[in-house]
């Protein structure tokens, strides 16, 4: 008998044993469902979309007169202005678009002996870069059409590249670098060259 009753005492402790050790497992268990998993894969910022902004910058101009002997050479420099819109869709980490964009130069040619200037450049580009979450370095080229005070107005090439940041969902930071190529200017003998970096704010849709 004396057997039986620490045999059914040790038992009575096993199972309590066992009843402990479930219940501080299912406490631990729904302490761990409290605490939320770290996030492993954030939601990445999507390029996709229109967009609209503003620019502000510098410009240099070089330009040849080769209708003198020799070549009468020229330059001229001085704040820039402009707007711009464009769309842009994300294929992964390749971003591709196409912008419209508009300057207003107001550079005057230094050596002339009259004032000429160069007014307005418009210029159509199309945009490849590549997208590291919301920094987007990207290099665009097209068309670009430009003015002057004097009546001359032709079609030229730009070629450039951008930095760009997306502050918000919907604010774009940028710095952009463009060249503007102009041969034998409507029909004259004069060859100009724009260099312009212009700081760049918009807004996305």
């Amino acid at each position: 008998m004396v057997y039986g009753s620490l045999g059914s005492l040790s038992m009575r402790k096993a199972f309590s044993c066992l009843f402990l050790l479930a219940t501080v497992g299912a406490a631990s268990a729904a302490d761990l469902d409290i605490i939320e998993a770290p996030e492993i894969n954030p939601e990445r910022f999507g390029w996709t979309g229109a967009y609209v902004g503003a620019s502000v910058g510098y410009s240099w101009m070089n330009d040849v007169d080769r209708s003198f002997v020799p070549p009468f050479p020229d330059h001229g420099e001085d704040w820039v202005v402009g707007a711009h819109a464009g769309y842009l869709h994300q294929f992964g980490s390749v971003v591709v678009g196409a912008e419209v964009e508009y300057t207003n130069l107001d550079i005057r040619f230094e050596r002339a002996p009259f004032k000429i200037y160069a007014n307005d450049a418009v210029a159509a580009k199309l945009r490849a870069g590549y997208a590291m979450d919301r920094l987007l370095v990207s290099a665009h080229g097209g068309a670009v059409y430009a003015t002057t005070n004097i009546r001359l107005q032709d079609w030229g090439w730009t070629l450039g590249a951008n930095v760009d940041y997306a502050l918000t969902n919907n604010i774009l930071l940028g710095l952009q670098y463009t060249h503007f190529d102009f041969e034998e200017f409507d029909n004259t003998l004069i060859d100009a060259r724009l260099d312009t970096v212009t700081a760049r704010i918009g807004y996305k849709f």
